[in-house]
C-alpha cells in the first residue's frame, strides 16, 4: 500500500473553460458527488458505509411516512456519504431536539424528526454511524501511523461510559436493546461523534466545506428568527417575545464559532466573515439560555488570556460585533429589556432579593429511592418535561387567558425523565417545560413582552430549582453513594422536575451517579478533563486555524453547560456535537515524518496539499 491510500479520492476536474452542454455538466456534477462514494465500496468499511446508509434510508422512510420523510432518506444519507463531517454538523445544527406541543413555533421545533421520531431510535442515530463508517473509508488505513495519546484516551472513555450504561441496565433488568437504546444510546453518539472529528484533518473536501456550511446555516438561522419573530413564532413568549431557539445546543454551538473568529489566522474583513461575526452572539441572544452565556463568557475569557499576542484583532472584531450588536438591541423593542431581566433576576435570587421564590421542602433521601410524598409537585407547578421550574406551567384556577393574551396550559405537562418512543427526551433537559396546549400550532400575532413581576418570578423559580438540584441531589447521591438508585428507578423526591417518571437532576455528575453509580461521574469527568486540556493546547498554538480554535472553544463551553442539565445523557444533540468537537482538537492518528520527527500537531487547514505529501513520501 502507498501513501496515496490516506487521501480521498481526487474528484474530477471541469475547466471553466471548457465548452460542454448543459448535460455534460449535470454528468459532472453527479460524478463529483458519486464518484468519491463508489471508490470507497472497494474496501470493505466502504461497503459497510454504503449497507448502513441504505438501512439509514429505509428506517427514515418508515419512520416517516410523509413526502418529508422521503426526501430525508435521499437527502440525509447521501449527504453524510459525500461529506461526513460537514453532513452531521448540519444535521446536529439545524435540527432542533425540541418536540412541538403546540405553544412552540415553527423554528423552535425546526426538524425534531431527527430526534424524536416514531421509531425506537433517533434517525440520528443510524446518520452518525453512516458518517463515522464513511469517514474511515475515505483514509483507513493510513500509512505508518502513530497513535495519539489524547484521542486514543478520549475514545477509550467514552467506550467505557457505554459499557458502564450498559451493564447497569443489565444489572436493573433491562433487556440488551433497552440498556443500549435508552441508557448508552447517547453515549454511543459521544464515541461516533469523535470518530467523525477525528477524521476532519483526512478529510479535505469536509475541510473546505464544513466553516462554509456552519457560517451559512448559522447566519441562515438568524435570518429565519428576523423573520419568524413578527409573525410569534416564539419558544415562550412569556420570557420575551425574542426567545426563539429553546435547545442550548444551539446558542452554544453559535457561542464557539464566535470565539473560533476571534483572531483567527485566516480572518478576512470581507462581508462572509463578518456576517458570521455578528450573527454568531446574536444567536446565543436569542436563545435566552443563561449557562451558554456565562460558559461563552468564562471560555472567551480563557481564549483571550491564552492568545493575548493577538489583541490587536481581537479588539478591532469585537468593536465591530459590540456596535452592531448594540444597534440591534436597541432597535427592537423591548429587547434590551428582555434581556436585562433575564440576568439580573437569577442576581436577584442568589443576592436573597425580593424576587427570589423560596425553593420548596425536599424529602429525605432514602436507600430504595422511591418517591415520598415530599416529592410531590410544588405549588410553583415546576414541570418535568424538560427539567426547568417556572411558574408559567401552573395552570390558572378559571383557565381563563393570561397576561400575555395567551390561555394558560390547562394539562400537566409530560415527564421528561423517561425517553419518548423514539428513545430521545420530549423536550431538551434543562430547558423550561414542554407546555401542552389544544390551541393548534398556527402562526401567532406577536405578544407584548411579559410584565416584569411575572417574567422575574418565572426566571427566579428556575434558578431556584436549578441550585435546590444540587443539594437534594447531593444529599440523594450520599444516601446511596456506592450503588446509585439505577437508571429505571422512578423521580427522588425533592427535585425539581417533579412529574419526571425517572431520575433526572439539573446536573450532569449528579444524575450520571444516580442512575449509574460512582463510575459513571468519573468517567465523564476524566473526559471532560481530557478534551479542556487539548482545547487549551489548541487555543496556545498559532497554527490552529478558525475550525479547530471554534471546536476547542466548544470544549471549553461544554462542561459549564453540563453543570445546569444533564445534556451528555439526557439528549442526542449534545453528546454527538461533543464528540465532535473534541474529535477535532484531539485526532486518533497522525501521518509519520519519514525522517523521524514529531508532527505538529496543526488544524485541518494545515494538512499538506497532495504534491507536498508526494514529496514527503
Amino acid at each position: 500500500m502507498n501513501g496515496a491510500d490516506t487521501r480521498p479520492p481526487r474528484q474530477p476536474l471541469h475547466p471553466a473553460g471548457d465548452a460542454t452542454s448543459r448535460p455534460t455538466h449535470v454528468r459532472g456534477w453527479v460524478s463529483d458527488v458519486i464518484a468519491p462514494i463508489a471508490a470507497t465500496s472497494r474496501r470493505p468499511v466502504g461497503l459497510a458505509s454504503l449497507a448502513v446508509a441504505a438501512l439509514s434510508a429505509a428506517y427514515i422512510a418508515w419512520t416517516l411516512r410523509s413526502p418529508v420523510g422521503l426526501v430525508f432518506a435521499v437527502v440525509l444519507p447521501l449527504l453524510v456519504l459525500r461529506l461526513p463531517v460537514t453532513g452531521i454538523m448540519l444535521v446536529a445544527l439545524v435540527a432542533q431536539e425540541i418536540k412541538p406541543n403546540g405553544r412552540f413555533g415553527e423554528l423552535t421545533t425546526l426538524g425534531y424528526q431527527v430526534f424524536i421520531s416514531p421509531g425506537k431510535a433517533p434517525i440520528v442515530l443510524p446518520l452518525a454511524l453512516t458518517a463515522a463508517l464513511a469517514a474511515a473509508a475515505l483514509w483507513w488505513p493510513p500509512t505508518g501511523f502513530r497513535l495519539r495519546s489524547t484521542g486514543g484516551a478520549l475514545l477509550g472513555i467514552a467506550g467505557a461510559l457505554v459499557v458502564v450504561a450498559v451493564g447497569s441496565g443489565f444489572l436493573h433488568g433491562q433487556s440488551p436493546f433497552s440498556a443500549v437504546n435508552q441508557n448508552a444510546r447517547p453515549f454511543v453518539l459521544l464515541f461516533l461523534g469523535l470518530l467523525i472529528g477525528m477524521s476532519l484533518r483526512w478529510l479535505r473536501d469536509d475541510q473546505r466545506t464544513l466553516p462554509l456550511a456552519v457560517g451559512a446555516t448559522l447566519v441562515a438561522l438568524v435570518i429565519a428568527a428576523a423573520v419568524g419573530i413578527p409573525l410569534g413564532e416564539t419558544a415562550d413568549d412569556r420570557l420575551s417575545a425574542y426567545f426563539v431557539y429553546y435547545d442550548s445546543a444551539l446558542p452554544a454551538v453559535a457561542a464557539a464559532v464566535f470565539i473560533g473568529l476571534l483572531g483567527d489566522r485566516d480572518w478576512r474583513w470581507d462581508w462572509r466573515h463578518v456576517a458570521v461575526l455578528v450573527a454568531t452572539p446574536l444567536l446565543v441572544l436569542i436563545s435566552f439560555r443563561r449557562s451558554v452565556w456565562l460558559a461563552a463568557f468564562a471560555a472567551s475569557v480563557v481564549v483571550l488570556v491564552l492568545a493575548w499576542r493577538r489583541w490587536r484583532r481581537y479588539a478591532r472584531q469585537l468593536a465591530v460585533v459590540a456596535v452592531a450588536v448594540a444597534v440591534v438591541v436597541l432597535a427592537a423593542p423591548g429587547f434590551a429589556a428582555d434581556l436585562g431581566l433575564r440576568s439580573v433576576g437569577s442576581f436577584e435570587l442568589a443576592n436573597g432579593g425580593p424576587t427570589a421564590s423560596k425553593p420548596t421542602p425536599s424529602g429525605t433521601p432514602s436507600t430504595s429511592g422511591t418517591p415520598t410524598a415530599a416529592g410531590s409537585p410544588s405549588a410553583s407547578g415546576r414541570p418535568g418535561a424538560a427539567g426547568s421550574p417556572g411558574a408559567t406551567a401552573k395552570p390558572t384556577p378559571t383557565g381563563r387567558p393570561s397576561a400575555t393574551g395567551r390561555p394558560s396550559a390547562t394539562a400537566k405537562p409530560s415527564a421528561s425523565g423517561t425517553p419518548s418512543s423514539s428513545g430521545g427526551p420530549s423536550a431538551s433537559p434543562g430547558s423550561a417545560a414542554a407546555r401542552p396546549s389544544t390551541a393548534p400550532a398556527t402562526p401567532r400575532p406577536p405578544s407584548p413582552s411579559p410584565s416584569t413581576p411575572e417574567s422575574v418570578k418565572h426566571q427566579a423559580e428556575s434558578t431556584s430549582g436549578h441550585i435546590s438540584d444540587l443539594r437534594v441531589g447531593w444529599q440523594h447521591v450520599r444516601a446511596n453513594l456506592w450503588t446509585g438508585v439505577g437508571p429505571q428507578a422512578p423521580q427522588l423526591p425533592g427535585m425539581a422536575a417533579a412529574d419526571a417518571t425517572r431520575v433526572y437532576v439539573h446536573n450532569e455528575l449528579l444524575q450520571d451517579w444516580l442512575r449509574y453509580g460512582p463510575a459513571m461521574p468519573l468517567l465523564v469527568v476524566a473526559f471532560l478533563v481530557v478534551a479542556a486540556l487539548v482545547a487549551l493546547r489548541a487555543v496556545r498554538d498559532p497554527a490552529s486555524d478558525g475550525v479547530v480554535r471554534g471546536a476547542a472553544a466548544f470544549c471549553l463551553i461544554a462542561p459549564l453547560c453540563l453543570m445546569t442539565a444533564p445534556f451528555l445523557s439526557e439528549t442526542s444533540r449534545w453528546p454527538l456535537v461533543v464528540g465532535v468537537a473534541a474529535g477535532i482538537v484531539a485526532p486518533l492518528v497522525l501521518a509519520r515524518d519519514p525522517r523521524g520527527r514529531r508532527p505538529e500537531p496543526a488544524g485541518p487547514a494545515s494538512v499538506p496539499s497532495e504534491e507536498q505529501g508526494r514529496t514527503a513520501e
